[in-house]
């Protein structure tokens, strides 16, 4: 007897709000796990000493490498997932999470050199010296050894979201962050039986609570009550299918490219102006990425909506969802904003007491304060246009603003018109307030419609509804 299926129809009809704030809830309850994931490892390295903290620093850059190919398998995956979902092809979506398990086993292949011969080497070139690459080398070669663990644990995740299902991801990180909070101190201080394992205690911690993650999500996709279920008979390599999932993937993981290169650049300019601003740059930055944080809830809820949506053959309810998602999202940031303004030396003090860093600190957070709203437009729009297939036009906008406009503007307002750091917060706006207005005109165009009938044609020959392609306004501006 056939295994049924969990057929969730509440994402493509009925009340929005309810299907927003049911993908989006566990999302945000994920996002801030996420967050707590990193802290519980940075607070016992903490303990090590500073040399092993600036190690697991700088191996965060290292590792951006592997998101990179990671992301790019997700949302490739999720954008098909939820597409067929959406047109009720269960069986197609079931295709779609055999080859993301496919392309993770090929990614997890590729980083397996990068263990063994590259990493030395990229730290170095990222200014890595003495025992700070000792101890980020036995951090990251069980990172990239065992990456598979990490390539499943998003990629599953990201297919169980564009399914319609944000619970089961959010019990399996609940599950691998509890795990990782007990284990941690014991690999890393070898406390009791265990052996002292230092910064590599750290990352093999880190690999066996997401391995038992995995185990979780696949318990739920073979024997669980799921939506899509994962088969051998969909074990076979489909280049086909894995070619258009890495099409709309390799944009977002050029997205991931681009903004670490802008990352680079704005350090080393804030680095310029001494330990001081550097340390008011990090904390204003942890709190503005806490801002952020709602904001990926709100924009994967869209991603799936939109991307369901337009399977099930109902564009104006995708549009519709996107931009009612845009609206919690502010609904949340602009009273954010205004306690930011009001708030901001109060808010600096609680990480650090030093005057000059609570008086740089603030002006940073009244600066970024004021861009609040155009970074909901940014996030929740662009992963809108993701969910649909659309991940061209949102790298070339993040491109243009984050190398276009932030460094440049940073630079020149810093150093050319001498404005210290406050230039460098003009930067980061400018690049803000573009990317916040140039997502929108890009989604009231309708080219992410576009591209999605594009992309559907290449699976069916069949002519694509009318409704789709009558929704697309006849001139577009591409």
């Amino acid at each position: 007897m056939a295994r049924k299926r969990k057929i969730e129809t509440g994402l493509v009809e009925g009340k929005l709000s309810s299907s927003i704030w049911k993908l989006a809830t566990p999302m945000l309850i994920g996002g801030a796990l996420e967050d707590l994931f990193s802290m519980v490892d940075l607070f016992f390295v903490g303990r090590l000493g500073h040399i092993q903290v600036a190690a697991i620093a700088i191996s965060g850059t290292i590792v951006a490498i592997l998101m990179m190919l990671i992301q790019g398998i997700a949302v490739g995956t999720l954008s098909f997932v939820s597409r067929f979902t959406g047109e009720k092809n269960y069986e197609m979506a079931d295709k779609i999470l055999g080859q993301t398990f496919i392309l993770s086993i090929i990614g997890a292949v590729i980083m397996l050199p990068v263990a063994f011969f590259l990493l030395e080497p990229l730290l170095r070139l990222f200014g890595a010296t003495g025992d700070v690459v000792y101890y980020a080398v036995s951090y990251l070669k069980i990172t990239f050894t065992y990456s598979i663990i990490i390539f499943l644990f998003v990629g599953i995740n990201n297919a169980l979201r564009g399914s319609g299902d944000a619970k089961t991801p959010l019990y399996a990180l609940i599950t691998a962050n509890i795990l990782n909070i007990i284990l941690n101190p014991f690999l890393i201080m070898g406390y009791g039986p265990f052996p002292k394992m230092g910064v590599s205690g750290s990352a093999m911690a880190t690999v066996i609570t997401r391995g038992i993650g995995v185990l979780f999500l696949f318990y739920h996709l073979i024997f669980g009550h799921s939506t899509i279920h994962l088969e051998l008979k969909n074990l076979k390599p489909l280049p086909s299918l894995m070619k258009q999932i890495m099409s709309i993937g390799f944009f977002a993981s050029l997205q991931i490219f681009i903004r670490e290169i802008s990352f680079l650049f704005l350090m080393r300019l804030v680095a310029s102006f001494g330990a001081v601003t550097l340390a008011a740059y990090g904390i204003g930055s942890r709190i503005r990425s806490f801002i952020m944080v709602p904001g990926f809830g709100f924009a994967s809820a869209a991603a799936v909506l939109t991307g369901q949506n337009l399977g099930a053959g109902k564009p104006d309810r995708a549009q519709k969802a996107t931009w009612q998602a845009v609206l919690y999202y502010e609904y949340i940031s602009i009273p954010l904003a205004v306690l930011f303004l009001i708030f901001a030396p109060d808010i600096v003090r609680i990480f650090n007491s030093n005057p000059e860093v609570i008086s740089i600190g603030s002006s940073f957070i009244r600066y970024v304060a004021v861009t609040f709203p155009f970074i909901a437009f940014s996030l929740v729009l662009s992963e809108a246009m993701n969910g649909a297939g659309d991940t061209k036009t949102p790298t070339v906008l993040n491109a243009i603003g984050q190398l276009g406009f932030r460094i440049p503007f940073a630079y020149i307002c810093a150093l050319g018109l001498k404005m210290g750091h406050n230039g460098i917060w003009l930067g980061i706006n400018a690049s803000d307030i573009f990317q916040g207005i140039a997502m929108i005109i890009a989604f009231q165009s309708g080219h992410w419609k576009k591209v999605f009938i594009k992309r559907k044609k290449m699976f069916s020959p069949e002519p694509v509804a009318d409704d789709i392609a009558a929704s697309i306004p006849s001139s577009e501006g591409y």
